[in-house]
């Protein structure tokens, strides 16, 4: 059922915890990461000025960290 609303989702849908993100220094500058259940870390987003950082597939969105 939709909702038409004027207010935000945030303020009549339940806010579960907030994710506890970890962020790495790689050569490009900085991934911010979602640790997984098994212990490796998945990259969530790069933080960098270098524009071969987004291009790189190793850095990539989805991508397990290999620090």
């Amino acid at each position: 059922m939709p909702i038409h609303s004027i207010l935000p989702p945030e303020a009549y849908l339940e806010a579960g915890p907030p994710i506890q993100r970890v962020q790495k220094r790689c050569r490009y500058g900085v991934v911010d990461c979602l640790p997984l259940p098994d212990g490796r870390l998945q990259i969530c987003r790069v933080i960098s000025t270098d524009p071969a950082a987004f291009l790189d597939p190793a850095v990539a969105p989805g991508e397990i960290f290999q620090g």
